[in-house]
C-alpha cells in the first residue's frame, strides 16, 4: 500500500500536553506509599526471616558469616526493589480515580478484518462470532495469507469478503490488503484464533468521541485455563491488562499497545500512518507507537473482549515468545527516538524505558542468579547451611509473588480457584519468561529469520 506522505499532526496537540499527566497528586501519593511499603518489607522481613530460621533450625545470627547474610539479603533487596515496589506502585496507579469518558452514541460503518494462515482448526469460529457481533453496519472481511491446510475452502462456505493470496506474504501484509479492501469508517483487526463478544464493537466505537483518538484496544482474554502452562498464561495476561494498561490510562492517556486480536482504529488515521509495517515482528505494538509519535491517544477499553487461545506447549510457548520479545526489540529500536523524550507523555518518559530496560534488564539478572546462586552454595564452605537458612527467603518471596498475582487476579475480576491457587507456582513460569527474553536478545544480535 502507499505510504503515507509526512505530514502529520505535531506530536501532541499542544506542547504543554506532552507531559500532561492523570491524577498528579494521587500519583506523587501512590509513589510514596508505594516507597514506604518497600522500605518497611525491606528493612523489617529480613529479621523477621532470621527469627524464622533460628527456631527452625537453631541457628544464631552470630555464627553465620557476614558474606552469606550479606548475600541473601542483597538477592532480597533486588526482589523487593526491582520487583514488588513496581507492583504495588503500578496497582496503586491502576487504582486511581478516573474521569468520566464521554462516549459517542455515533455507530459509523465499521470494517472487521481478519488475517489467517494455517488455521483450518479455529478460522470457523472466528468467522461465526464475527458474524454474530451486535452492530447494525458491518462487513467482515478475511484475508487468506497463503495458506497451506483447508483454511480457504473453509472460509468460502461463510458470507464474508475473501481475500485470498497465493503466496503467504506475512501478517503486516495481510493486514494491510484487508485494509485497502475495508469500506468503514473505523477499521477492527482480530486474529483468526480468536472469537468475539458479541459487544466488542459497541464498547470500542463508542470511544471514537474524541478525533484525536486513533485507536482503542480492548481486552484478550484466554478460552480455556485447564493445564498449568494455559493458567500461567492466563495470569500474565490479565496482569498485563488489569494492572499495566490501566495503570498507563490512569496515569497518562493512551496504552503502549494495541492486541491484535482485538483492536479498533479509524481507517484515516490508520492510512495517514502508513499501514502496518513488515520491518518488526510486532506490527501492533509498532503501529501503536506510529499513532502516538503522530498526536493521537490509544484509548483501552476493558469491557470489549476477544477470547484467544492459550499455547499449550512449552516448544511453541518458547518460539512464541521469543518472536514476541525480539519484536518488542525491533520496535524499541525504529522509535528509539521517542526514549526519554516525552514526546508521547509518560509512556515515552516511564512506560517505555521500563519495559525495555527493567523487562530485559531483569531476565539477565534472573539468569544470573540460577547461575550465580547454586555456584556460591556449591563453592561456600558450609553449603547445607547457607541452603537451610537461605530457603526461608526464598518462600517469603515466592509468598509475596502470589499475592503479586492474587491481587491482580482480584483487581480482574478474574479470580476462579484454580488460578489463585496457580499464583503460588509462577515462578518456573517466570524463569521460563525470562530465558525466552535473553535467547530472543542473542537471536536479534545475531540477526536470525522469524516469520509469523
Amino acid at each position: 500500500m502507499n505510504q503515507a506522505d509526512n505530514t502529520s499532526r505535531p506530536a501532541c496537540r499542544k506542547p504543554a500536553e506532552c507531559l500532561k499527566v492523570k491524577n498528579p497528586g494521587m500519583m506523587i501519593l501512590a509513589l510514596l506509599v508505594s516507597v514506604f511499603v518497600s522500605v518497611f518489607l525491606w528493612r523489617g522481613l529480613p529479621s523477621f526471616i532470621d527469627s524464622i530460621n533460628r527456631m527452625l533450625f537453631g541457628y544464631d545470627e552470630l555464627f553465620i558469616p557476614v558474606w552469606l547474610h550479606g548475600t541473601l539479603q542483597m538477592f532480597f533487596a533486588i526482589y523487593v526493589w526491582g520487583s514488588l515496589f513496581p507492583f504495588v506502585f503500578f496497582s496503586l496507579l491502576a487504582n486511581l480515580p478516573d474521569k468520566k469518558k464521554r462516549f459517542s452514541t455515533r455507530l459509523p460503518f465499521v470494517s472487521v478484518i481478519i488475517p489467517s494462515f494455517n488455521e483450518e482448526s479455529n478460522i470457523s469460529r472466528c468467522i461465526e462470532s464475527a458474524l454474530a457481533i451486535d452492530y447494525p453496519f458491518y462487513e467482515v472481511i478475511v484475508v487468506d495469507d497463503g495458506s497451506r491446510d483447508l483454511t480457504a475452502p473453509i472460509i468460502e462456505n461463510y458470507n464474508v469478503s475473501v481475500i485470498r493470496l497465493r503466496d503467504n506474504h506475512g501478517k503486516s501484509a495481510a493486514l494491510n490488503r484487508g485494509l485497502e479492501r475495508a469500506r468503514g469508517e473505523i477499521v477492527f483487526f482480530t486474529d483468526s484464533d480468536s472469537y468475539l463478544d458479541p459487544m466488542v464493537l459497541k464498547y470500542l466505537v463508542s470511544n471514537f468521541s474524541d478525533p484525536f483518538t486513533g485507536a482503542v484496544a480492548g481486552k484478550v482474554l484466554l478460552r480455556k485455563t485447564d493445564s498449568y502452562l494455559k493458567r500461567m498464561q492466563a495470569i500474565e495476561y490479565l496482569y498485563g491488562q488489569s494492572v499495566i494498561k490501566e495503570a498507563q490510562v490512569r496515569s497518562g492517556y493512551s496504552v503502549s499497545i494495541c492486541p491484535g486480536p482485538v483492536t479498533a482504529f479509524r481507517r484515516d488515521v490508520l492510512l495517514e500512518a502508513g499501514g502496518f509495517k513488515d520491518r518488526t515482528l510486532a506490527e501492533d505494538f509498532d503501529i501503536t507507537l506510529d499513532l502516538l509519535e503522530r498526536g493521537y491517544e490509544t484509548v483501552y477499553e476493558p469491557r470489549a473482549i476477544a477470547y484467544t487461545s492459550a499455547v499449550n506447549s512449552w516448544s511453541v510457548l518458547k518460539k512464541q515468545r521469543i518472536r514476541w520479545s525480539r519484536g518488542h526489540l525491533q520496535v524499541y529500536r525504529e522509535h528509539h527516538q521517542t526514549l526519554f523524550t516525552g514526546k508521547t507523555g509518560l509512556l515515552s518518559l516511564f512506560w517505555l524505558p521500563y519495559a525495555l530496560f527493567i523487562g530485559f534488564g531483569s531476565a539477565f539478572l534472573e539468569m544470573m542468579f540460577i547461575v550465580v546462586f547454586p555456584s556460591i552454595v556449591v563453592l561456600s564452605a558450609m553449603p547445607l547451611t547457607f541452603l537451610k537458612f537461605g530457603i526461608a527467603y526464598m518462600l517469603v518471596m515466592e509468598c509475596l509473588t502470589a499475592l503479586q498475582g492474587a491481587i491482580s487476579l482480584l483487581q480482574s475480576r478474574h479470580n476462579s480457584v484454580s488460578l489463585m491457587l496457580s499464583t503460588f507456582l509462577t515462578q518456573p513460569y517466570r524463569i521460563f519468561l525470562s530465558y525466552t527474553r535473553v535467547v530472543a536478545f542473542s537471536d536479534e544480535l545475531k540477526n536470525k529469520r522469524s516469520t509469523w
